[in-house]
């Protein structure tokens, strides 16, 4: 009988346990400020720069004039097969170029004669 009644305070106890640690995670996540829907729908700042496609692979590395490289990530629906290394284009992207940790994404690319 004592340890029918010492196997349900462990179990009571155990229940309780995880009913704190869940109320904690939940009261966390609602103290965590979350973005606004007016910071999402805000419009994306888009640049253009120039160059030489040097390599295309999962990503594109483009050469500018000034002889610096650049590598950028493909953006969705970049018709990638219509390029080919060596051809001159001008390539729209959003983000920061020489920024190795988060590459910019071209949004947009077309040939330059």
């Amino acid at each position: 009988m004592r340890r029918w009644i010492l196997l349900m305070l462990v179990l009571t106890m155990t229940a309780l346990t995880l009913t704190a640690c869940g109320k904690a995670e939940r009261q966390k996540a609602q103290d965590t400020p979350q973005p606004s829907q007016s910071a999402a729908a805000q419009p994306v700042e888009t640049k253009t720069i120039q160059g030489i496609v040097n390599r295309m692979d999962a990503y594109l590395v483009l050469l500018t004039e000034d002889g610096e490289y650049y590598t950028m990530d493909y953006g969705e629906d970049i018709p990638i097969h219509a390029f080919a290394e060596g051809d001159r284009v001008e390539v729209t992207y959003t983000g920061e170029l020489g920024i190795e940790d988060v590459p910019p994404t071209i949004t947009a690319i077309t040939k330059v004669q």
